[in-house]
């Protein structure tokens, strides 16, 4: 059975979220930028230091579902260094750090709902996720997803795309963040390495709310 790419998904929800951003949300300066270690070695950290003040910033992870059928449950892997990482900068920071869980694995659902993909996508607010609640001693976790609820014992609420009211996180406390997110290491190790885990970096979009009388530096 053909499934919908991981990409695919990423790039068509993540263009219905930058609708969303800019033009239900009051945010027209609003863009999406992803973190990859080609552009990390030509800016660096000073790309977000360097920013308005009034910037806000929020951060998307999107998960792709599990499995080849379109059926309740929807299944989703969860790493636990991915989340650690994530949800240190979401813990002080609710309606800023989202996974994204789109309800779509065939093409044939897919091609029905374009270009309303936001009727069944969810985004699931990482503030209330503790790592040690939600893995426990493990590395991965498998969340299972139906409407609303996400269910990894504990259950979690979530909220449709389209209903979200996204606060967003001060520039500056995202900078911050950015520099531990950069030296991450790959493996469990007391010394940061230069090169990350791929799952780390993998599936995380960053939407920039620029102020609206300024422009990009």
């Amino acid at each position: 059975m053909l499934k919908v790419s991981e990409k695919s998904l990423e790039l068509n929800v993540g263009a219905e979220l930058l609708g969303f951003l800019r033009h239900n949300w009051g945010m027209p300066k609003a863009y999406l930028r992803g973190l990859t270690q080609r552009e990390e070695k030509l800016e660096g950290v000073d790309f977000f230091a360097h920013l308005d003040p009034a910037t806000r910033i929020f951060a998307f992870q999107f998960k792709a579902p599990k499995g080849t059928m379109d059926a309740p449950p929807y299944r989703y892997t969860l790493k636990r260094r991915q989340h650690d990482l994530l949800f240190s900068l979401a813990k002080d920071a609710p309606g800023s750090v989202f996974y994204v869980f789109p309800y779509y694995v065939t093409p044939v659902k897919l091609h029905q709902d374009v270009p309303d993909l936001a009727k069944d996508t969810w985004l699931l607010d990482l503030h209330q996720i503790e790592t040690a609640a939600l893995f426990g001693n493990a590395e991965t976790k498998t969340i299972r997803c139906t409407g609303c609820r996400a269910e990894a014992n504990p259950t979690y609420e979530m909220s449709p795309l389209r209903d979200i009211l996204p606060s967003g996180m001060p520039v500056q406390k995202f900078a911050s963040w950015y520099g531990q997110y950069r030296n991450f290491p790959m493996h469990d190790t007391d010394q940061p390495t230069r090169q990350r885990d791929s799952w780390i970096a993998r599936g995380l979009r960053v939407a920039i709310v620029l102020p609206e009388n300024k422009g990009n530096p």
